[in-house]
């Protein structure tokens, strides 16, 4: 019996031409969907659209871009585009971005935002033959449009908050549980079924409903050199990144992590990752031999999720991803699962 639904991937930054060969490998092995995060070095939409036309199987997602970024008229029109390239393959994840709408200077009500992005895409994408426009708190199409006309195209939705949480629910195809929060069993089972409330309430079905999560992953033969490399990702991002209340869902003593969350402050980016201990490696990222792996992906299996999602770091991406798909894979889906 598998675990899983499936298992998915996704990359940490590189090359353009590594990105691609990774995708041209993931394709190839059982991974469902290739997932690419937003960052401020490369374009995401830009990459999925390489990854699509270099592929021919997996699902292309984005997880996540924000209309902080992009209008959401211009994202509509983006994914619209995508999926011409390749029908059915691609997936629009879309995530606030709070740290974006302060780094812009912005004045925004993130839920409010959310909002507004969703049901402009999903107008502009319905397969409807009148014109479209909206007037939104946040964002707004004040000149009538034509629709894309591109209805099936699943949307999914970054959310760590309560309340976003619950518009996961209110409006959306699947969650994506963020990197900062799928390392706890207790947040997914909180996260997962404050969503599926919130389905229920708002009167739709919540079977159809995705769950995704992110979890920092580094394989290698060599346990060690894997958990070391885990250290750099987790004191630079993931630990000084926790909120509050997911860290008290998972019990995590704030005095554990404290060191770590000032140094990085600080500016003191290799103290924070010398301050990373090997406990807190076990606890925030799967990280280690394959059966190591295996082992702690093993501790999600009754929590809801349905698929996780690899994001490899390395130590060497293309080795960590051939042992994922030989040696993890295969424990964790079926056949016919990881094929879907």
């Amino acid at each position: 019996m598998s675990i899983f639904e499936s298992v998915d991937i996704g990359f940490s930054d590189c090359s353009i031409r590594d990105f691609l060969s990774l995708a041209e490998l993931a394709d190839k092995k059982d991974f469902s969907r290739l997932w690419i995060q937003e960052g401020d070095q490369k374009s995401a939409l830009t990459l999925a659209a390489l990854a699509l036309q270099s592929t021919r199987r997996i699902k292309v997602a984005l997880g996540v871009t924000s209309p902080v970024r992009r209008h959401p008229q211009i994202l509509a029109i983006e994914a619209a585009t995508l999926n011409e390239i390749s029908p059915d393959r691609f997936i629009l994840g879309l995530g606030v971005a709070t740290s974006a709408i302060r780094n812009y200077g912005l004045d925004m009500q993130p839920l409010f935002a959310m909002k507004d992005t969703f049901k402009i895409i999903r107008g502009l994408l319905a397969d409807d033959k009148s014109e479209f426009s909206y007037t939104g708190k946040v964002f707004s199409i004040k000149r009538s449009q034509k629709r894309f006309r591109v209805s099936n195209l699943p949307l999914f939705m970054g959310a760590i908050g309560p309340l976003m949480l619950d518009l996961v629910g209110e409006i959306t195809d699947g969650l994506i549980l963020t990197r900062r929060g799928c390392f706890s069993p207790e947040y997914q089972k909180y996260a997962i079924k404050r969503v599926i409330d919130s389905a229920n309430t708002h009167n739709r079905d919540s079977g159809t409903l995705n769950f995704v999560g992110f979890y920092e992953t580094c394989i290698s033969e060599d346990g060690n050199s894997a958990r070391q490399f885990a250290k750099r990702i987790l004191g630079t991002y993931t630990i000084p990144e926790l909120p509050l209340f997911v860290s008290n869902l998972a019990r995590i003593d704030e005095r554990q992590i404290q060191t770590v969350k000032q140094r990085y402050l600080e500016g003191n980016f290799e103290g924070a990752i010398n301050a990373v201990t090997d406990e807190m490696v076990d606890v925030f990222a799967i990280a280690g031999t394959p059966s190591q792996c295996l082992e702690k992906l093993q501790r999600y299996a009754k929590t809801g999720l349905k698929t996780p999602i690899l994001f490899i770091h390395g130590p060497d991406k293309m080795k960590a991803a051939k042992l994922a798909a030989e040696q993890i894979i295969p424990t964790l889906t079926t056949k016919e699962s990881a094929s879907r």
